[in-house]
């Protein structure tokens, strides 16, 4: 047990004995010409501190600032426009994007413009869960404080025919950067089962959204019969009507 020990001691002595000789043997390599004499360490770290009193080497010479640039020449001041020259309004000056779209459906009704409410006031859908939908009411919403909408509009229950509420709607659209107003249609004369035939107002929807830089897509709605061939119809009757957008 004791030789185990002693041979030990000795094995780690040898193993010491190179380190220290490999460290002082390194330490009398001279670098060679260009090079610093010691490998990087926390002397050449860039935040370098230095004991107090022991001022740091000179620097070089910084060279002179270069002189400030002149100053932007501005623009003479313009005469005030005139009524027809005026600068457009700012709600007309926003930019719209056309890959941003919005659904916008025309199908609204009020009494104040066509004596009643119009899809306001259509039936409540029932939950497709027969044990769900028992616990809720049935029949028709009641305007103007229960609609057939998931969020209250802020202009209240309102007419789609009303000029002032399509030149708000084309506001808000244009406010949001929407450039594609995504109109949902029905064929002269169809109508879903709740709403009014609303293709006569097509021709009032394109010209309010012209006057915002706002285009006009169809969204033409499953009807009864719909095929290709009554698409290829519908699509005619656009493009004979509207004109080719």
């Amino acid at each position: 047990m004791a030789r185990r020990r002693r041979r030990a001691c000795i094995a780690l002595f040898l193993v010491l004995l190179f380190a220290f000789g490999t460290l002082m043997g390194l330490r009398t390599l001279k670098a060679p010409d260009g090079l610093p004499a010691l490998g990087p360490g926390p002397e050449l770290a860039p935040f370098e501190r230095r004991p107090e009193g022991n001022p740091a080497p000179a620097r070089a010479p910084a060279a002179p600032a270069a002189p400030p640039p002149p100053p932007p020449r501005t623009a003479a001041p313009r005469a005030s426009l005139g009524p027809a020259e005026a600068d457009p309004a700012p709600r007309q000056s926003l930019r719209v994007y056309s890959d941003l779209h919005a659904f916008y459906y025309s199908w609204y009704g009020s009494p104040r413009r066509e004596g009643h409410y119009i899809h306001w006031d259509h039936v409540m859908v029932p939950h497709w869960d027969p044990k769900i939908s028992a616990s809720y009411p049935r029949g028709r919403h009641s305007p103007p404080d229960d609609l057939g909408s998931s969020f209250y509009p802020e202009l209240g229950p309102y007419s789609s025919r009303d000029p002032d509420v399509l030149r708000e709607h084309m506001t808000q659209l244009k406010e949001a950067a929407i450039g594609v107003l995504v109109l949902s249609w029905y064929p002269p004369g169809m109508a879903d089962d709740n709403g009014e035939p609303t293709d006569d107002l097509v021709p009032a929807i394109l010209d309010t959204a012209h006057q915002y830089n706002i285009q006009v897509a169809f969204h033409i709605q499953p009807y009864k019969g719909r095929d290709d061939i009554t698409v290829h119809d519908n699509i005619k009757y656009i493009i004979d009507t509207t004109g080719k957008l």
